[in-house]
């Protein structure tokens, strides 16, 4: 096996760039930094180096409707979860197309094979992408980390995330920033300035190119940072008894996402069920 060794940039560099991204709970994450680089490449290819269809963007969704202008609530709730819907799914068919890669490279390590050059750099990437750091060689131990690091979030927990952190798509982060889950950055200029904040406080509301990339940021937000630990056990344990992934019981692993805690978890549980959101599932079979 081929030796690698990946390089972290030290913290303080990264604090300094303000390149840090925290959420209401004030817990450090990696910024958006405006603009969100695209990822869909880290899948494994076929002979013909033609990507998975997997992970094919739309050539468009649709325009962010003026949620605050719909007065009937069912018809702004449903008008949410259907904006919302097709980036969630994109999102998560990204992560599992890249899942399906990981999987392909294990089954060599499985059996005692080598990697070829193209596997063993989709792998490093990877590891990368999810802050799986390797000292030396890579290990079994390593694969199922990532494997851990590498998978859905549930569309049920996002679209009950969404709706509570962006006030179901009418507050000034989401109109203006389009930030639909209250993520934080702290250089200045990188987002919008809370109006609450207390004046030595440094941190903004982050500001995102499009609603799509605060979706897709923030499943890359949840399943390398250490914070959301619990969550990946927890989900990493269903797929070991080929249980349904759902948003009810990952979001027990959200206690850290928010200063109020398990009152947090509970109001996000209690909206995924008034609204019946576990019935957005996804073929979680990979």
């Amino acid at each position: 096996m081929k030796r690698i060794k990946l390089i972290i940039l030290p913290i303080i560099l990264l604090t300094i760039l303000g390149i840090y991204v925290f959420d209401s709970a004030n817990i450090g994450q990696e910024s958006p930094n405006v603009s969100l680089k695209d990822d869909s490449h880290l899948v494994k290819k076929s002979n013909n180096s033609t990507p998975s269809p997997a992970i094919k963007t739309p050539t468009k969704f649709k325009d962010r409707p003026d949620f605050a202008k719909i007065r009937d609530v069912k018809e702004k709730k449903k008008t949410f979860f259907e904006y919302m819907l097709p980036m969630i799914r994109q999102a998560n068919a990204s992560v599992l197309a890249q899942r399906e890669s990981i999987l392909s490279i294990r089954e060599k390590f499985i059996n005692e094979k080598d990697l070829d050059n193209a596997e063993q750099l989709l792998l490093e990437e990877l590891l990368d992408t999810y802050h799986v750091d390797v000292e030396n060689e890579i290990t079994m131990a390593h694969i199922t980390e990532l494997l851990s690091r590498c998978d859905i979030v549930p569309a049920g927990l996002i679209l009950a995330q969404s709706a509570n952190e962006s006030a179901w798509g009418t507050s000034r982060f989401a109109v203006k920033a389009n930030n639909f889950f209250g993520l934080w950055c702290f250089k200045k200029g990188c987002g919008l300035k809370p109006a609450d904040r207390d004046d030595d406080a440094l941190h903004e509301v982050a500001k995102f190119e499009s609603v799509s990339h605060s979706v897709r940021y923030y499943v890359k937000t949840i399943n390398p940072n250490n914070v959301y630990k619990n969550l990946r056990k927890i989900r990493a344990e269903l797929r070991i008894e080929n249980e349904t992934i759902t948003g009810m019981v990952l979001a027990e692993g959200l206690l850290r996402y928010s200063e109020r805690g398990k009152a947090y978890v509970k109001e996000i549980q209690s909206m995924i069920r008034y609204n019946n959101l576990s019935r957005y599932s996804l073929d979680t079979r990979t």
